[in-house]
């Protein structure tokens, strides 16, 4: 009974005044700290330096391609900013510290290394394509051979998007200007071709149902998925900025990787689009002003840049490595 008398006492103290002072400080402390926040989440959204960017799956790796378990059906996750780990310069081939025009990419498990489109000239104004594939060491610091291309198939001009069948390690590279994507071996003899109209720029193999995923200039479905005699099994249309360059399928998984852009001194992208959802994102890639090939690894996505031949904001033929876990 004393006990609850003085606690009954303590209530008496308390004037109606003071309390209703208290809950007006909270509610001004609550306001504060909600203001607070939102001025967090707007720098956060705007900061451009911001590494935003996230995947949220496994993908290949360099020493186990083709075994990377299956993602989650969800989305992967894309957005944002995403900036350069390390720049490469590319080795050089026939101009001194120019390294090449690269186009297509695509990475050799059974070697060790990267094949890699070069157009065959330095600059637009220079004549001729004497296209070839360039083999380069998986640091992209030494060239280890290249593969001509223009001698075998004089009607071709420049070469875009390349791809290794993993069932044979046989080559499939993008001919645009042809409306053909091409076939040969490791040593560039002739293998054959699939008619693909609309200008194919970027390839992409998918080993789990033997088949291509094409890239498109001209068709209104401009992704396409064929098979190796060039029959069509799908058709999807893609909304993207600028213009299409290449592509990389994550085996194993829906998640089908595409860069896009032709502004050289501003925003190019990376888009993710899932093959089955059809839903797709975008992330801004920093540091990369004229995109070309992409790759993803377990750890890194390396997106090719020909810069030199565009005069771009960073005018150097470049390997851009991204951390993206």
């Amino acid at each position: 009974m004393r006990e609850v008398a003085i606690i009954s006492d303590e209530k008496q103290m308390v004037s109606p005044r003071g309390e209703k002072t208290c809950r007006k400080k909270i509610v001004i402390i609550l306001f504060a700290l909600i203001i607070l926040c939102m001025i967090l989440i707007a720098w956060a959204v705007s900061s451009p330096n911001l590494k935003s960017f996230s995947f949220v799956a496994q993908t290949i790796s360099h020493s186990t391609p083709g075994h990377m378990q299956k993602p989650e059906d969800s989305l992967l996750g894309l957005s944002g900013y995403l900036e350069a780990s390390s720049v490469i310069p590319l080795p050089d081939i026939y101009r001194d510290g120019r390294g090449w025009t690269c186009t297509g990419l695509a990475y050799d498990a059974v070697n060790g290394t990267f094949l890699v489109g070069d157009i065959g000239k330095a600059l637009p104004s220079d004549a001729g394509f004497a296209s070839q594939l360039v083999r380069v060491s998986s640091d992209f610091q030494t060239v280890e051979e290249t593969i001509p291309l223009y001698t075998k198939f004089p009607n071709m001009l420049d070469v875009q998007g390349v791809t290794i069948d993993s069932t044979d390690e046989t080559i499939w590279f993008c001919s645009t200007s042809e409306n053909l994507i091409r076939h040969i071996d490791a040593q560039g003899n002739n293998l054959g071709a699939i008619t693909v109209s609309g200008g194919p720029t970027g390839i992409s193999y998918s080993p789990e149902d033997d088949s291509f995923w094409v890239l498109t200039y001209a068709n209104a479905n401009n992704i396409i998925r064929i098979s190796k005699t060039g029959k069509v099994i799908e058709r999807f249309t893609f909304a993207y900025e600028e213009t299409l360059d290449q592509c990389f399928l994550v085996p194993q998984s829906n998640n089908l990787y595409i860069v896009a852009g032709t502004n050289y001194s501003g925003r190019n992208n990376v888009y993710l689009f899932n093959t089955e959802t059809h839903k797709q994102s975008i992330a801004c890639i920093v540091d990369s002003y004229s995109v070309e090939g992409i790759w993803i690894g377990q750890t890194d996505m390396v997106i090719l840049n020909d810069g030199y031949y565009h005069n771009a904001a960073v005018a150097v033929n470049q390997a851009n490595i991204y951390s993206i876990n």
